[in-house]
């Protein structure tokens, strides 16, 4: 029987991102992200898995570029670090800058991953992640800051990372950052939250000493410690928070010939060399705490900081090859992790997914043009407004388009995964608010609410469980070429455990409109069920049987998930 499909239009978008764009966004996803880490942080309350500052904490918290004044240089005895150990890192060897490379074997498998934030006092990260798993979350990104653990004691996480594994998350991502205040380069009076942005002393101090790790590199000894204490959990370690976040964008211009300065990092606020430096320090200490850990970039922004670690040693002076510093940025990392917030240019969530490619395939081809091979991706923030905001892509059709979209392009792509910017909205749907980054959550805000039980999902949190519940364990199928997409058709195949065939479908809207329409025959080996992006929350489906060997659809903007049948 042949059946034409009328696959109603789910979705309404409008994105695009230009690299120019990513900065600036992570500016203002510091206002809104947690630090659950803060200084008045009880044992139980602990970490906060997003990357920024304190909900509602605008205070100094990066909209003027806060903390950029002095240097916050590294301090240490400069070349000092002549422990052999510190030149067996450059391993950049590989075959694929395309995004292809599994360094955490995961089999083809797809993070799909969450920013927790911090978002009610009273709930805890076990909470939390109840929360995600069941909005379809396999993975998070957490935040393991040094003053935390300086705090509370460094086993403190332990607890919420079993909750974690037994909540199904896998392949977890945690990112390193926030010296205790002894260790930075901050200011006397800095208060915890704002450690994030300031490199850590002593950089420069040997990593190793007889055999050890120095204690007095202090980076050094907490990146071991930390590494030590969760590497049964935690196997991808991030090296900050957007280092190359910048208040001003211009001041990037000239990063494609010269070093990146530290009163040009606000984030980070000592120089590029410092960061390489970060990058080799957290290599070395890692890999000696466990030999299976690998190192992430801090979700960078802009392509030319790329380009600058991979030119430049850690050597402070100018960062030149020499004897003690033999080995370009590229040695000290495995994966380029990075931010990817689509609304800066107008254009609908089709485009949006794809500029998400596009960045990645940007950020390789920096590494292609350096000779720097081997080497993963993975996204540790994106995410959309689901409220519709004026003259920005944005609203509930286009947020939960580019959710599924974006997933099923990113491991279509090769790309580990994607963490989704935020767990929950930062403002109530009647605060009147203006910023998109204030309503990306899986769930409506819940800093009100006394239960767990009461958070509701946003139309973005069941086009999350509807993909995750379906293909969260999902790989990307080898036939995914044999497709032959048309033009006005996008998507990718995918293959489930139990081996039965998986598709990803949607047609490809012109502009910023969510309106789309194209038809397409999808080949298959027999019955096909066909799932809309609600599918987690009305549990209707369409059941379909194909004709000489296809199943024709009439496809609309809103994707949909197409599953052969079940025996």
């Amino acid at each position: 029987m042949n059946q034409q499909l009328q696959l109603q239009p789910r979705l309404g978008e409008r994105v695009l991102a230009s690299s120019l764009a990513l900065a600036s966004s992570a500016l203002t996803a510091m206002l809104l992200l947690t630090s659950a880490c803060a200084s008045d942080d009880g044992p139980g309350s602990d970490t906060d898995t997003s990357g920024g500052d304190e909900l509602g904490d605008t205070e100094g918290s990066g909209t003027e570029g806060s903390g950029t004044e002095g240097t916050g240089g590294t301090e240490g005895t400069e070349g000092s670090d002549t422990d052999a150990s510190d030149t067996d890192a450059n391993d950049t060897e590989g075959s694929d800058t395309e995004g292809g490379e599994d360094p955490l074997d995961l089999d083809g498998k797809f993070r799909v991953g969450i920013n927790h934030g911090y978002p009610n006092s009273a709930w805890s990260d076990a909470d939390l992640s109840a929360l995600s798993a069941a909005a379809g979350c396999n993975s998070l990104r957490a935040k393991l800051p040094e003053y935390h653990l300086d705090q509370w004691g460094w086993e403190i996480e332990l607890g919420d990372m079993q909750a974690y594994a037994d909540d199904g998350k896998r392949d977890l991502l945690a990112f390193l950052v926030g010296p205790t205040l002894e260790h930075a380069t901050a200011p006397a009076d800095t208060p915890n939250w704002q450690l994030d942005n300031w490199a850590p002393r002593n950089l420069y101090e040997p990593i190793f000493v007889d055999g050890e790790i120095n204690p007095d590199n202090y980076w050094a000894d907490y990146v071991f410690q930390t590494v030590s204490t969760y590497g049964d959990y935690v196997k991808l370690w991030e090296v900050w928070n957007e280092p190359d976040w910048v208040s001003d964008w211009t001041v990037t211009q000239t990063w494609d010939t010269q070093p990146p300065t530290a009163d040009q990092l606000p984030h980070f606020n000592a120089d590029i060399f410092a960061y390489i430096r970060m990058l080799r320090v957290t290599k070395e200490a890692a890999t000696f705490a466990d030999p299976e850990a690998k190192i992430a970039l801090g979700g960078i922004g802009w392509d030319n900081f790329l380009d600058a670690i991979v030119r430049y040693t850690d050597n402070p002076e100018g960062g030149a090859v020499t004897t003690e510093y033999p080995e370009r940025g590229g040695a000290w990392f495995d994966i380029v992790s990075y931010h990817f917030y689509p609304h800066y240019e107008p254009a609908n969530s089709s485009g949006a997914a794809r500029a998400f490619v596009a960045k990645r395939d940007a950020l390789a081809e920096v590494l292609a043009a350096n000779g720097v091979t081997g080497k993963a991706f993975v996204s540790t923030e994106s995410g959309a407004s689901h409220v519709a905001i004026a003259d920005t892509p944005s609203g509930p059709a286009y947020a939960r388009n580019y959710i599924i979209k974006v997933m099923a392009l990113a491991q279509g792509a090769g790309i580990l995964g994607v963490d989704w910017f935020l767990l929950s909205d930062g403002e109530a749907l009647d605060s009147g608010s203006e910023n998109p980054y204030a309503f990306m959550g899986l769930y409506e805000y819940v800093g009100a609410l006394a239960e767990t039980n009461e958070a509701a999902l946003t139309d973005t949190g069941v086009a999350l469980k509807t993909y995750g519940g379906l293909l969260g364990e999902a790989v990307l199928d080898s036939s995914a070429a044999e497709l032959g997409l048309p033009a006005d058709v996008d998507g990718v195949a995918l293959r489930l455990p139990d081996a039965r065939a998986a598709w990803v479908l949607w047609a490809v809207a012109e502009g910023t409109s969510e309106d789309a329409a194209a038809e397409y025959a999808l080949a298959v080996d027999g019955d096909v069920d066909l799932y809309a992006w609600d599918y987690a929350q009305t549990e209707a489906l369409t059941h379909a049987e194909p004709e000489a060997g296809t199943v024709a659809l009439s496809l609309t903007g809103a994707p949909w998930i197409i599953i052969e049948s079940a025996p």
